[in-house]
């Protein structure tokens, strides 16, 4: 770069008299004390370094990655007590978050195992699972990017108890009941009006004791919302929405038997 220098002149008395001088014909002489080095009142001087260009090679800083925890799911984890010596799976769910996962199952007592293992599903889901082999409370410690979930802890609760090859079958009763003395009546036994709800009722007062079962089945699977509320001496009021046009199958149980009409075929336009 270039030196740059600059002098300022403000003294004008001085500069007035070094002019005389100038026209008296002679040239002065600058011993320290003339009108000239007067006039001068501070001089500006910019050296080479001032201006001089970094010869040290660029440093590029990478931040690390933004992580939104909050965006992370945790699927299938049991929210009820397990027995102990029982195995726990999850899956982990990114949605879309980039970075490294890393579970790790603390022990009732406080000691912390090693970080389980997780299996990639696809690019979105990681799977793991972990032994539970003391009865009491774990943690679940998860973190994406070494940033915790927002739940994390998670806690499972292991209890000790019977396996499911000690625990005594369940005996159901032997119900006394006849499923052709129960009535149904009403309009969604004979057609279905997808604009609003459909309901009948089911009579069984006169059939004995037993369980009614009702179940619906359209063009795509299961009917969306289906009540029976039991009003009584085995008055049953049924309460459905069906909401695709096409076939739909109804089927109504007392205990292990259909009912008279059972199943109905019934279509929805």
């Amino acid at each position: 770069m270039f030196k740059v220098s600059q002098e300022m002149r403000l003294n004008t008395n001085a500069a007035a008299v070094l002019g005389q001088s100038v026209v008296a014909g002679g040239r002065g002489i600058d011993d320290g004390n003339s009108p000239e080095r007067e006039c001068i009142f501070g001089r500006y001087q910019r050296t080479p370094d001032a201006d001089a260009y970094p010869t040290e090679p660029p440093q590029v800083y990478v931040a690390p990655e933004l992580t939104d925890a909050a965006k992370v799911q945790l699927l299938h984890l049991p929210s009820g007590a397990v027995k102990v010596n029982s195995t726990v799976s999850f899956i982990i769910k990114r949605n879309g978050v980039k970075g490294n996962f890393d579970a790790r199952l603390e022990l009732p007592s406080g000691q912390h195992e090693p970080a389980l293992k997780l299996q990639l599903l696809d690019p979105e889901r990681f799977e793991a699972h972990c032994q539970l082999t003391q009865a009491g409370l774990y943690k679940l410690h998860i973190k994406c990017n070494s940033v915790p979930l927002p739940k994390s802890p998670y806690i499972i609760v292991s209890i000790a108890g019977l396996s499911a090859s000690e625990v005594p079958p369940i005996m159901l009763p032997v119900f006394q009941s006849d499923a052709s003395k129960v009535i149904s009546r009403g309009l969604g036994l004979t057609h279905i009006n997808i604009l609003e709800r459909n309901e009948f009722t089911v009579d069984a007062s006169a059939a004995g004791n037993n369980m009614l079962f009702v179940a619906i089945l359209g063009p795509k699977g299961a009917c969306e919302e289906l009540l029976v509320k039991h009003q009584g001496n085995n008055l049953y009021r049924v309460v459905y929405q069906a909401r695709d046009p096409g076939d739909y199958l109804l089927m109504v149980k007392w205990g292990d038997t259909h009912i008279p009409g059972s199943p109905f075929g019934l279509s929805a336009e």
